[in-house]
């Protein structure tokens, strides 16, 4: 077993519709297939991510069940007892619920509301090398507690009229809230996705990422846009499976190979070595 605390990824986007759950699940996916113990955490109460891998009505316990006791006078459910395994060797999955809906307004009258979900985690941290989270979009107490147990976030973002100022809003957002230290965790990079190449809007957004690597880090991979994307996640095929596009599942592939290397480099300037 991993010996170190694990690395805590968080996927967030400021509006819907930009890959967010498909790149969370296919990155867990990939970096457990390249033999590194990852966690899969759903903290959106759509659970588009975790219902890849488990069905809803199975759903006895969910990330919810682990930080609020389901009486008064009890204790939360023990993490390990929520988590869950997947198909994938390495892979185990925390799955959301539509309770998650009641969690994040709950986290608002609570002391330290910011670190609930770190602290939920925090007896299994030295078993996975990474813990990957998927979050709902847009701006909510969830999401901040994802990133307060997070030493990284990735934000995808898709060719849309108005991406370019959704981001500049939702970084504002962003940096007030490091601002206040609610949390440290560290902008990774922005993913291009369902980019098509012969359209103008994908051209222009994947200029506006090169131009403004300098002070918003970029990946050099983007996802592109397959209609057969659609009849995979109605399969709940991911990475790699036999239902998955194998254009997507190479672009995933590339992007992973990318945020490793980012991770170590970064790492590195820390004084301290992915495990």
């Amino acid at each position: 077993m991993p010996g170190q605390p694990a690395i805590g990824v968080t996927l967030t986007a400021f509006k819907g519709g930009q890959a967010k759950s498909t790149t969370a699940v296919n990155l867990a996916v990939l970096l457990a297939k390249r033999g590194l113990a990852t966690l899969l955490v759903d903290c959106d109460p759509q659970c588009n991510s975790s219902g890849l891998f488990v069905r809803w009505d199975e759903v006895k316990y969910s990330l919810r069940s682990a930080i609020v006791p389901r009486e008064p006078g009890e204790k939360p459910v023990p993490i390990e007892s929520v988590i869950q395994p997947t198909r994938i060797p390495n892979l185990a999955v925390l799955p959301a619920s539509f309770e998650l809906s009641l969690l994040d307004k709950e986290m608002v009258v609570s002391a330290n509301w910011h670190t609930r979900i770190q602290r939920a985690l925090r007896p299994i941290q030295n078993e996975y090398q990474f813990i990957v989270f998927d979050t709902a979009p847009g701006l909510s107490h969830l999401t901040l507690g994802a990133l307060a147990a997070s030493r990284y976030f990735v934000i995808p973002i898709a060719p849309e009229v108005w991406a370019g100022e959704g981001l500049r809003l939702f970084m504002q957002w962003i940096q007030e809230q490091q601002a206040e230290e609610v949390f440290d965790a560290q902008l990774l990079g922005l993913l291009a996705t369902r980019v098509e190449h012969g359209t103008r809007i994908s051209r222009t957004l994947l200029q506006q990422l090169r131009a403004n690597h300098e002070y918003l880090p970029a990946f050099e991979t983007s996802i592109p846009k397959r209609v057969g994307n659609e009849d995979a996640v109605q399969a709940r095929a991911v990475a790699g499976e036999p239902a998955s596009d194998p254009d997507i599942t190479a672009a995933y592939e590339r992007f992973v190979i990318e945020a490793l290397k980012r991770i170590d480099e970064l790492e590195a300037d820390k004084g301290r070595h992915r495990g």
